[in-house]
């Protein structure tokens, strides 16, 4: 066992966070690069949930279907802009590649135990005087309006399973006993009880910071610029400042991972998939659990200071101006389902760009050419949840150690 190689991670979100966090434990040597604060960006803006539920990928093959109509409607739960279609046509071919029955069951087989593991994980690396801190386990509840809605939801649910997800159909006389600030007279819902909600996704990135801080890490606040292999044993990382020589350089840096690595010959596969939320400083009202709003796929999480509702999507280039609206409309479409929801006067909007792929899987593993660099990112959907398991992941590779799941499927050049 080779312990005490130097390791740049390139990208301080909670992803790089826990890698980093990770590796020190295991006797490594690392240094943090991103001009950012850590977890500041796309990792603070999440809905907060680890999703131990999600064993089959987030996208559906519907959305292909819907594709010309997702192009006009604006205030849909999923939009794509007109100027970004084309740069996006080919991620939406593999896409439609990767949702073929088969192939979403062989994808799910994968994703399973990635998910299922992702708290314990969390709760390794957090340690068990901050997971309580931080995370709460009261489960995740599902509400439906619509008859329609909530016998898609049962199957769906049914699915899950089938792979070992706990659930619990709840019917629509029971909702409110859940939740009583729910309105009256929803068809029913489905609560998955393992589910787990962090308190406050800032937070917790700084607890990690800290952790990794004070074990001997080391966090430089500078851009790379560049990703230079030298041979076998040495990688470079270049910023304004110079060069630095790494044995092994991982690159988390989410949606900016693909032009890093463009010019070491491969450009992994992942769309600007960008999510809004809403937060609510006065909400002059509180919530059990985090609730998703079925029909509108968007997430009500409370958090320790308010309550965000987040989860609508946008494909548009990272740099493209927000559409607040989709922020904003937010509020109604949760007073729907929440009557005494306030707090929209004071209210604060994000947007940030998620690192999505075409088959829901991040991208985690070595480079084919250049062995010693090495992927971790395209976690779409899932950065919160699937940051420890894929830390755990990358200590695996490097001590060579099996894995949780084959490490080829994950291959950042399997597309």
């Amino acid at each position: 066992m080779i312990l005490g190689k130097h390791i740049a991670v390139v990208g301080a979100g909670i992803v790089g966070l826990a890698i980093a966090l990770r590796l020190r434990r295991d006797g490594f040597r690392v240094t943090i690069y991103d001009p950012m604060e850590a977890g500041s960006q796309t990792s603070a803006g999440n809905a907060a949930i680890i999703m131990t539920s999600q064993t089959v990928p987030v996208a559906e093959a519907a959305i292909l279907r819907k594709l010309p109509s997702l192009l006009q409607k604006k205030d849909g739960p999923l939009t794509i802009r007109k100027m970004h279609l084309p740069a996006l046509l080919p991620w939406i071919s593999l896409f439609a590649k990767n949702n073929t029955r088969k192939r979403r069951a062989e994808i799910s087989e994968i994703l399973k135990p990635l998910s299922m593991n992702s708290f314990s994980l969390w709760s390794d690396l957090a340690g068990p005087y901050d997971t309580p801190r931080h995370f709460s386990q009261n489960g995740l509840l599902y509400a439906y309006k619509t008859r329609k809605a909530f016998r898609a939801a049962k199957l769906d649910a049914s699915i899950r399973g089938e792979h070992g997800v706990p659930y619990e159909i709840i019917d629509r006389e029971d909702m409110l006993d859940l939740e009583p600030a729910l309105i009256e007279g929803l068809e029913g819902g489905i609560l998955y009880n393992d589910v787990v909600q962090c308190l406050d996704p800032r937070k917790l990135s700084d607890a990690i910071s800290g952790l990794f801080r004070t074990s001997g890490g080391e966090v430089r606040r500078l851009a790379v610029r560049s990703i230079k292999p030298v041979d076998r044993n040495t990688v470079k990382i270049v910023t304004e400042e110079g060069e630095t020589a790494y044995e092994e350089v991982i690159v988390a840096a989410g949606i900016e991972s693909s032009e890093l690595l463009a010019p070491l010959g491969t450009r992994p596969k992942i769309a600007s998939e960008r999510g809004y939320n809403l937060m609510l400083h006065e909400p002059e009202m509180s919530l059990e659990r985090p609730i998703v709003a079925g029909e509108g796929r968007f997430v009500i999480t409370p958090l320790e200071k308010g309550i965000r509702l987040a989860g609508t999507s946008e494909f548009a280039h990272p740099e493209a101006q927000p559409n607040w609206d989709r922020a904003d409309r937010l509020f109604d479409q949760a007073q729907e389902l929440l009557p005494e929801l306030d707090g929209e006067d004071n209210a604060t909007r994000w947007c940030g760009s998620r690192d999505s792929t075409p088959d829901g899987l991040p991208h985690v593993g070595r480079l084919k050419k250049h062995r010693n660099v090495m992927c971790a990112f395209g976690h779409g959907h899932m950065g919160l949840t699937l940051a420890a398991t894929t830390a755990q992941l990358i200590s695996d590779i490097l001590l060579k150690r099996e894995p949780l799941v084959d490490i080829a499927a994950l291959s950042p050049e399997r597309f």
